[in-house]
């Protein structure tokens, strides 16, 4: 596949924003598509371009079809700037909504949705199998590698303890909480536990060990 040349470059990144988002998202979630090889983005990009310009393409009758409308219902008037921004807004907002319905959602079918299902299953299996083993075995870091079971009460036990804490402090934090609970060990109830004390210094341990790329970052 040829690569984009400056031209196709300049008019990717003039694209519809809702286009260009809605392509990448389907494309890389139910068809696909990597989001990581120079050929899987070249694909995002050329289809983009294609559904940009068939939306262009099918504004235009429906802008004419808006000017006529608002000529009769505003009979010996002329239509204000403001009328004209409003009419190619809508024109172009239907256009874009039929071809994306027709061109891009049209690629999820019933197989895609099952097939991305069964995948989806069975990572979920495989993780839960991860988590069970970790825990079977007692293994007491598994919850620096984050490999435990999603609980909700960790989740808000760390809201109401470490609120202010980066995105990556707390996301070890639930991890933490999590695994105590799955062992029976106690948990912090508010900021002023001396229980809280603990993980946290236990936490900012494993931070300064394995420091994360962006602290502000899940993951």
């Amino acid at each position: 596949m040829a690569p984009l040349n400056e031209e196709m470059i300049e008019a990717v990144e003039g694209i519809d924003l809702t286009i260009a988002g809605e392509t990448r998202r389907i494309l890389a979630e139910w068809i696909g598509v990597s989001l990581t090889s120079t050929e899987g983005l070249e694909q995002i990009n050329r289809e983009a371009l294609r559904l940009q310009g068939l939306t262009e393409a099918a504004s235009v009758p429906l802008e004419q079809q808006a000017t006529e409308e608002w000529a009769q219902a505003n009979p010996g008037k002329t239509p204000t700037y403001l009328d004209v921004v409003r009419g190619k807004e809508t024109a172009w907002r239907a256009a874009r909504e039929m071809v994306l319905a027709q061109e891009l959602y049209s690629q999820v079918t019933p197989e895609v949705i099952a097939r991305v299902e069964k995948i989806e299953d069975w990572l979920d299996k495989a993780v839960q199998e991860s988590e069970d083993q970790a825990r079977r075995a007692h293994d007491l870091d598994r919850w620096k590698s984050l490999n435990v079971r999603n609980r909700p009460v960790a989740a808000r036990i760390v809201h109401r303890v470490w609120l202010e804490k980066p995105a990556w402090f707390r996301q070890l934090a639930k991890a933490l909480v999590a695994q105590r609970i799955e062992d029976n060990q106690p948990v912090p109830m508010t900021a002023f536990d001396p229980v809280a004390a603990e993980l946290e210094a236990m936490i900012n341990a494993e931070i300064r060990l394995n420091p994360p790329g962006d602290p502000n970052m899940p993951f």
